[in-house]
This record gives C-alpha cells, structure tokens and sequence, in this order.
C-alpha cells in the first residue's frame, strides 16, 4: 500500500493555523446566532406576523432541528478540517456541483444575516440616540448607522479572528444577562397587571392557536434565530483541536440558544397576552417595557440589542469572510480574495463582503422600507439562504459515511428526518409568501436560483474550475515533525 506523501504547505496557508482555543471557537458560533438580539426580537416578530403571542412551542422544535442539523455537520467537522464548513463538507458527499449551489446558498445567509444584524445595530442604535437629542425622521440616520456600525465592525474582523471572536463573546455575554433581567422584570410586571398566569399555558404553547404561524411562518422566525450555530467550523483551521472543539461549539450553541428562546418566548407569551396592540411597533419587547415598568430599562434592553446584534455582524462576517476566502483559494471566485495579509486574515476578501453587506440594508432603508419590516426581511432572506445550505448538507453526511465505510442507520435517520423537515418548512413558507404577495421569500427564491444556475454553468464551460472545490486543512510535514 502506498502511503501519499506529506504537503511541505497547508492548501489554506496563510491563515494563522492552530491558534485558538475552546472558547475563541464557541465564541464564533455564539456570536454569529446573537442570542440576546434574537430573545428580544424574535418573538416581538412573531406576534407582528400572526398578530398574536409567539409560541414557546415554535422555538422548541427549532430546537429539535436545528440538533439534527448539528449532528450532520459532526459527521464532517470529527473527520475533517474546512474554513468553507458546508460548503467544503457538501464537496465530500455529493460533489463539487452542489457544492457550489451550497457555497451560493451560504453566501446568501452569511451575507443577509450580516446586513440584517447590521440594520438591528443602526435600529437600536437610534432608538438609544433619539432619548438623548432628537433623531430625524427618515432613512438617512439609520443608512448612517449601518454603514457606521460596518466599518466598526469590520475592523477588528481584519485584526483577527480571536480578537473579533472575544470581542463579541464578551458583548454577546453582556448582552444576555441585560435582556434576561428586563425579561424578569417585566414578566413580573405583567402578571400583577393581570396578565394570564397558570390559565394561560395553553397561550404559552401555542401561541393563541398559530403554535406555528401563519403558513409555517412562526416556525421559520423561530429556526431564523439559530442561524449561524454552525458557523465554528469556519474557524476549524485557527482552531488548536478542531476535531473536538468544533462540533462541540456547534452543539453547544444550538442547545444553549434553544433553551433560551423557549424562556424567551413563553416570557413574551406572557407579557403580549396581557398588553395589546404592540404589534405595530419595531420592538414589541420595548413597549411592553415602556407600558409595564419603569422606561429607563428600555435604554438597558436597547443596550443589549445593539451589543449583540454588533457581535453577530462581527460572527457571520468572519464565516462569510473565511467562506469567499476558500473560494478564493480554490479559484471557483477571483483569486484575490484567496489572499491573506499581515494579520493572517484575508483582508480582500473583508473588504468586498464588508462593503457588499452594508450597500444591501442601506439601499433597502435608503428606499423607504420600514426599519422593522427590512430586519425581518433580511433575517428572512438569510434563513432561506442557510435552510438551503442546511439541507445540501444533511442530505451529503449519509453519502460521505457511506464513501468512507462508516456509515450506521441511525446517521441515516438523522439526515432523512432533518431535511424532510427543513424542506417542509421551506415549502410551506414559500407557498404562504405567494399566496400573500410576500416579496421578501421570492427574494431568496430568486437568489437560491441563482445559485443553481451559476453551478450548472460552471459546470457546463468552466468543469475545470469544479475539480478544485472542496479544499480543507491537511497535516503539513511541520505538523508531523513538531
């Protein structure tokens, strides 16, 4: 048997290899899902889409799913090392053609979900200066504030990823702690004010009889707040011990999170049950505030959005970022944004997804959309983009178990479960969006096409450009020798 011999350079040399540790890695996914924005948010979303209180229950199959989702990506993440994460994992089971629709879809949900946390940063942000001096009216504050917190953002993300991962930890943990204590607060406020105690369990779990929104809806809001939970794997190669570090960060994630939106979400059950009409509003969870106890938490909850909708535009930049940055290297996109600079990061390719994230929620603003209707637009958009990714993925594990000789029926099950729930809530969503004329889903629809049309085509005249795609870490003879 001929053993291949050993490369004298890594495929993805020029990153800063085996550098962080546990908490650098979970701190990516952390971040990149912002927690914090996501309990103050998505259920105040929910109720403004059903026009009614969210559902516990929504947040609590989310849960389910998305573990399902975690546990396809282990099967990847144990056995090899890719900063493209689904992309690159996709490459291994089913080939290099959808992986690219993979790398498509991720760009989609990476560069959304950047554009969205960005315009949740601009819209707290606001709300914060407007107790201060007057705001105008307009678009044009809030376009100055995202393309502001881009730049912010941007900055530490070309220092490092460790910088930027500890960073936004550290404000995503802040973050947290601010929006669970106004959560307690108000919740309190809201049963001595008569809101439904024991008796309104069922408001709780179900959500006043949409436990999943109109059309599905409420379910894809609820899978739209783990988004990114996968995205450690994007610094698998940074990592000192990726084959444990990072499917435990991704798992780590999706549970954590999940036991915080179901709190979340039962807490605001809760509280919208017993306060009328907020639904109109841009944060929900605000009002109530404002109406139940003593405003000056606003300011403290406004705090927490904007920390950690900042920590989430830092996460999903680094993974778009390390995304363009393999695509790069494989040639599949201008090569130049393969290409890393003094700090071991790819500072090109920052540059084009960090100026491409900002045009899109300031031309959306600049256009008159309401701020409110733009975030939950764009988090829309981003989740369709990784619900695509997601199933390419589950759909990959079994074949690439079975490529390597190691594949067991439960991998199978797992897989089969989860991308039959994925599409469902896919489908459901799209066909609710066109029988409502929503714009916001055929939007990702378009983009998801896009995708495919452009892996055909790559396909069809450039199949040379295919044979690359694919690219992971590999030991190195200075690894071995070391």
């Amino acid at each position: 048997m001929t053993v291949p011999a050993l490369r004298s350079t890594s495929p993805v040399t020029g990153l800063r290899r085996r550098r962080l540790g546990r908490w650098d890695v979970l701190a990516q996914s952390v971040a990149a899902t912002a927690p914090a924005a996501a309990m103050a948010t998505s259920p105040g979303q929910a109720l403004a889409l059903a026009g009614s209180p969210p559902s516990a229950l929504a947040y609590l199959v989310a849960t389910v799913l998305v573990l399902l989702v975690s546990s396809c990506v282990g099967q990847f993440s144990r056995r090899m090392v890719a900063p493209g994460s689904l992309y690159s994992f996709t490459a291994k089971g089913l080939g290099p053609t959808a992986a690219t629709v993979a790398g498509g879809s991720l760009v989609v949900g990476y560069g959304f979900l950047v554009a969205g946390a960005l315009t949740g940063a601009s819209m707290a942000a606001a709300a914060l200066v407007g107790h201060l001096v007057p705001v105008p009216d307009g678009p044009v504050p809030l376009v100055a504030g995202v393309l502001l917190a881009a730049l912010l953002v941007a900055a530490p993300v070309v220092r490092g990823a460790g910088v930027s991962a500890r960073l936004a930890l550290t404000l995503e943990a802040v973050a947290i702690s601010a929006v669970a204590v106004v959560l307690v607060v108000v919740v309190v406020a809201a049963v001595r004010a008569g809101a439904p105690g024991p008796a309104g369990v069922g408001v709780v779990l179900d959500g006043g009889g949409h436990p999943f929104g109109p059309g599905g809806q409420g379910l894809l809001l609820a899978v739209t707040a783990f988004v990114g939970f996968e995205s450690a794997g994007a610094l698998a190669s940074e990592s000192r011990r990726p084959f444990s570090v990072v499917p435990w960060a991704v798992r780590t994630t999706a549970l954590g999170a999940g036991l915080l939106y179901v709190l979340a979400a039962a807490a605001q059950a809760v509280v919208f049950a017993g306060t009328p009409g907020l639904g109109a509003t841009p944060l929900p969870l605000a009002e109530a505030v404002r109406v139940l106890t003593d405003p000056r938490l606003v300011t403290v909850l406004e705090l927490g959005v904007l920390t950690s909708f900042a920590g989430c535009a830092s996460g999903s930049l680094t993974a778009l970022v390390r995304l363009v940055f393999t695509t790069g290297r494989e040639g599949v996109a201008p090569r130049a944004l393969g290409r890393t600079g003094r700090w071991g990061t790819p500072a090109t390719a920052v540059a084009w997804a960090t100026a491409v994230a900002a045009a899109v929620p300031a031309a959306v603003l600049a256009a008159g959309v309401p701020v409110a209707d733009a975030l939950r637009g764009l988090l829309v958009v981003s989740t369709c983009g990784y619900v695509g990714a997601y199933v390419l993925v589950c759909c990959a594990a079994p074949v690439f178990l079975r490529r390597i000789g190691e594949l067991t029926a439960l991998p199978v099950l797992v897989a089969v479960v989860a991308t039959a729930s994925l599409v469902a809530v896919l489908a459901a969503c799209t066909a609710w969006a066109l029988a409502a004329g929503g714009g916001w889903v055929l939007v990702a629809a378009a983009l998801l096409v896009a995708a495919v049309v452009r892996a055909l085509a790559l396909r069809r005249w450039r199949p040379d450009l295919l044979t690359a795609v694919g690219l992971y870490d590999e030991t190195r003879q200075q690894d071995v020798l070391q």
